[in-house]
């Protein structure tokens, strides 16, 4: 999805929202009254609390997973990890993870490659997309904030190390941005995928383990494998005579705050909904478009005062269910007891799976089967499991 929007737009939406949270109080406080409310133990340490409630801009079902941190793992399960365009529903990210209870995660673009960070297992995906909110956690740790990020590639050559700041990683497109690299460095790791058909003025070079894997130009092949112990790069402009000499290379990816580095896993969504207990929405700082921000499903994650991992669904543009507006998102968060939270992608992509079972109702319908509830393929979904479980490995 791209995410660029007018800076106009961005302060009516801002001034309509400090609005609606400072003088209307308690959102749906006044309509509880028609209000139906069930909680149920999922598993033992995991509840869910399903509400059906009418708002003064109609009826919203929404519903509230409710985690043990001790007794319950966070996981960032990806829809393949050999394939960054891959997409999946929610329903077999959570099947394929093992995990008791799945929601989608981050933002992706249509081609199917993440909008935002994805770290797994201490490793990157994606890198971070400009300064957009994050989450990073660990088995004891969580954080919530604002994280950008680039690749550092340092090329060995006959003459001494060179230094590239920024270089693209698993895309073709620095950090950030959506123009397509046309003078720089690109860094391919077996997470991209399997092979890499060249393009025209595309110049690569193999690596294993950080030293090159040496071949004349006329013995590459048009697609080229990725090492599964190494990386390619691959050079555009007048980045190709550096390449050309290269011996070694390495790269890492360095986040900003430095602070996300000791998260094994990082999710890049956004806007922020909740910081120290305080409604704190971002979406004019992250430029994010107005219809984003509109009204519409949400999918949401935080944790409580006693650190009890929230996560919040809603449904939306429905007769049965209106949706959320990101100011509204937060405020409903808040009073459900979060104190920390981000948005994470929403609209049709809103799925919650419990046990194998699709809980909610998505937006729009399966073009094929009008009966059939729609599930959106996703990049990548959060899941729950009893905290020890490893599942199949993939």
């Amino acid at each position: 999805m791209r995410f660029t929007g007018r800076r106009r737009s961005f302060w009516m939406l801002s001034i309509a929202a400090t609005t609606l949270v400072i003088g209307g109080g308690a959102l749906y406080s006044r309509f509880r009254a028609h209000e139906s409310r069930e909680i149920k133990e999922i598993s033992p340490g995991i509840s869910l609390l399903s509400v059906s409630t009418t708002t003064p801009n109609g009826p919203l079902r929404y519903w509230l997973v409710k985690a043990d941190k001790a007794g319950w793992e966070l996981g960032l399960e990806v829809a393949d990890a050999r394939d960054v365009i891959e997409k999946r529903s929610v329903r077999d990210l959570a099947a394929q993870s093992g995990a008791t209870v799945a929601i989608n995660g981050g933002f992706f673009a249509y081609g199917g490659a993440a909008v935002g960070a994805v770290k797994v297992g201490g490793e990157w995906h994606r890198l971070p997309w400009k300064n957009r909110t994050a989450l990073g956690w660990s088995e004891t740790n969580a954080r919530i904030g604002p994280l950008a990020g680039s690749c550092q590639l340092t090329l060995t050559l006959a003459d001494g190390e060179k230094q590239i700041k920024n270089a693209a990683l698993n895309g073709f497109a620095l950090s950030g941005t959506h123009t397509p690299l046309v003078d720089g460095f690109c860094i391919l790791t077996p997470r991209f995928g399997a092979k890499y058909k060249r393009k025209l003025g595309d110049v690569i070079a193999e690596f294993s383990n950080g030293q090159r894997i040496l071949r004349a130009p006329n013995e590459l092949p048009d697609e080229i494998e990725v090492p599964a112990d190494g990386f390619l790069v691959l050079a555009r402009g007048q980045a190709v005579e550096t390449l050309s000499q290269t011996q070694n290379a390495s790269w890492k990816a360095i986040a900003h705050p430095a602070s996300f580095d000791k998260s094994p896993q990082i999710l890049g969504a956004g806007p922020r909904l909740i910081e120290n207990s305080l409604v704190k929405t971002t979406e004019v700082e992250e430029e994010f478009r107005p219809d984003v921000v509109a009204r519409g499903p949400r999918t949401a994650m935080g944790w409580d005062e006693d650190r009890n991992w929230l996560l919040l669904v809603a449904d939306g543009r429905q007769v049965a269910s209106a949706g959320l507006t990101i100011p509204e998102t937060a405020q409903l968060f808040r009073e459900l007891g979060a104190v920390e939270a981000l948005n994470l992608d929403g609209g049709s992509s809103t799925q919650l799976v419990i046990n194998g079972e699709l809980v909610n109702l998505p937006s729009g319908y399966d073009p094929v089967n009008p009966m059939r509830q729609r599930e959106v393929s996703v990049t990548n979904a959060l899941v729950l499991k009893p905290r020890g479980f490893r599942g199949t490995p993939r």
